[in-house]
């Protein structure tokens, strides 16, 4: 059976987008350990492009918050993929993936609020807030989809399926 012809469409949504998010915070895992200033200077060209100020604090300089941003981000790029592998075991999961993404977007918000020069924080707050909705719009969907056709042939198999 064909990954776009299977029978629980919302099912298929919730891979393509959770493929797209897990990538979305595996690759950057990578580059906050491997190559901070390019992240650094990504979001300063971000915050120029959007009128704001020079951002030169110099953030990836620091070991200690790059280590624990990528740590950060390499745990949501975990649980992303837990969900994936088998969305029903996985299910609680769900919780603390928009636990800890709601609050880097409250806290890039609160940034921006007392940083407007750094609009980026604002942009970066939109894009948190609306990927933790993502999070709980495609899963919850595809489980209630999953519900109403328990015996789907679903594509990728999740694990604890036979």
């Amino acid at each position: 059976m064909s990954f776009f012809r299977q029978p629980v469409s919302a099912y298929r949504d919730f891979q393509i987008v959770f493929t797209l998010l897990t990538l979305n915070f595996a690759i950057p895992t990578l580059g906050y350990v491997f190559a901070p200033e390019l992240a650094a200077e990504q979001f300063r060209a971000l915050n120029l492009s959007l009128g704001g100020a020079d951002y030169s604090v110099p953030e990836a300089s620091s070991h200690f918050w790059r280590y624990l941003g990528a740590a950060n981000v390499g745990t949501l790029a975990f649980m992303c993929m837990l969900l994936q592998l088998d969305l029903d075991r996985f299910a609680p999961v769900l919780v603390p993936l928009c636990f800890m993404k709601g609050l880097a977007a409250t806290l890039w918000l609160a940034g921006y609020l007392e940083h407007p020069e750094w609009p980026a924080f604002l942009a970066a707050a939109v894009l948190d807030y609306a990927t933790t909705f993502a999070f709980a719009f495609f899963a919850r969907r595809a489980q209630r989809a999953l519900v109403r056709d328990p015996v789907a042939r679903l594509v990728p198999r999740p694990l604890g399926r036979a």
